[in-house]
Parts: structure tokens; C-alpha cells; sequence
């Protein structure tokens, strides 16, 4: 079978297994697990599956967290499914494996990236302070960064630095022009605001 085809195949499994548990979160996660369980061989991605279902059994705050993601926009909550769920994990673990092997090293599960040392405030200790406010990744530098991770199977990346949202207009761009991957952005919150761009 071609890779494309089980790609397709996979993503095709992980968007009704989506819609199935729209319906009803609550009631549905656990079931969808017990399919999982049943129909998947024992060593696939024990180790994270063996955590889902431990956060399901206890119902902590990582399963609260899980229902929490049923009050996002649909979109935006498909597109965090598709790109956390399939292509930073089953696809790009296939991918990283493969190039591990062939590379002789390993290859991150995420990349962090540093866009700014700016920011917009003046915290009392805060360490950024220290690294000036003029070192910036260029936008053409941090797509460069994105290509070749994805290229290793690398799908997951979190804007860090000082506050990354400085730059949000560039950090908007880089999410549209790689839709495939998932964004983190660890940020002082105060930018974020309705206006794209």
C-alpha cells in the first residue's frame, strides 16, 4: 500500500472517529477508546495509549481539558485534531522513524522557535530582558525552519522567546502557509486580540 493512500486512509479514520464523538464527548471518548483497544494491535503507540486511557478512567483535569476543546470553533478544533492527532503523530512519528534510521540521529517530536527577543512588557526578573529586544528570526527563516522539519516528520511547533506575539503578524502568515502543522505560542496573552492581522 502507498504511503499516500495510507495517509489518506488514516485521516480518513481519524475524522469519523471525530465526528462520532461530537455527537456526545462525554459518553462517546470512552467508547472510541474501547474501539481503539479492540481493533489496533497491542503495541501500537502503547505507551500513549496506556495515558489516554488512564486520563479517561480517572477523568482528571487532562479529560477536562480534552472536553474543554468541544467549546472551540469547529474549525479550529478539526484542524487541532487533524494536525495534533495524525500529522504530529502517526504520520510524522512514520516519517521521523524512517529518517532516524537513515540520519543515524534523532528527530524532535516538536521544534521550538524563538521569533523575537522582544516583548511588551518589563517584568520585575524576568531573564528576556537580558537578550535586548532586537533579535528577530526572519519570516523566510523560520518557513525555511518549518520545511526542513517537516521533511524530517516534524509537525508540532511552539513559538517561545520573549513574547512571540511581537510578531503576529508574521507568526499569523507562517501558520497559513503550513495549515498541516500545529502552532503553540507561549505568550504574556496581553496581544491577543479579534483582529487577524
Amino acid at each position: 500500500m502507498s504511503k499516500s493512500i495510507k495517509d489518506s486512509m488514516q485521516s480518513f479514520a481519524i475524522n469519523q472517529a471525530l465526528k462520532y464523538i461530537e455527537g456526545n464527548p462525554d459518553e462517546n471518548i470512552p467508547k472510541l477508546m474501547e474501539l481503539v483497544d479492540k481493533f489496533t494491535p497491542a503495541d501500537w503507540y502503547s505507551s500513549q495509549c496506556d495515558a489516554i486511557r488512564k486520563v479517561i478512567d480517572e477523568k482528571n483535569n487532562w479529560y477536562q481539558l480534552i472536553l474543554k476543546l468541544y467549546d472551540l470553533d469547529p474549525g479550529v478544533r478539526k484542524a487541532f485534531f487533524q494536525n495534533f492527532l495524525f500529522n504530529a503523530s502517526p504520520k510524522g512519528s512514520a516519517i521521523q522513524e524512517e529518517n532516524q534510521a537513515k540520519e543515524g540521529c534523532n528527530i524532535p517530536w516538536a521544534i521550538l522557535l524563538d521569533p523575537t527577543s522582544a516583548c511588551n512588557m518589563r517584568c520585575t526578573g524576568c531573564w528576556a530582558a537580558e537578550y535586548g529586544h532586537r533579535l528577530n528570526l526572519s519570516l523566510e527563516t523560520m518557513d525555511s525552519i518549518i520545511r526542513q522539519g517537516k521533511a524530517l516528520g516534524t509537525y508540532m511547533y511552539i513559538y517561545t522567546g520573549c513574547e512571540p506575539l511581537v510578531r503576529k503578524q508574521d507568526l499569523i502568515k507562517i501558520c497559513e502557509m503550513h495549515p498541516d502543522c500545529e502552532f503553540l505560542s507561549f505568550t504574556n496573552g496581553t496581544l491577543i486580540d479579534e483582529h487577524p492581522h
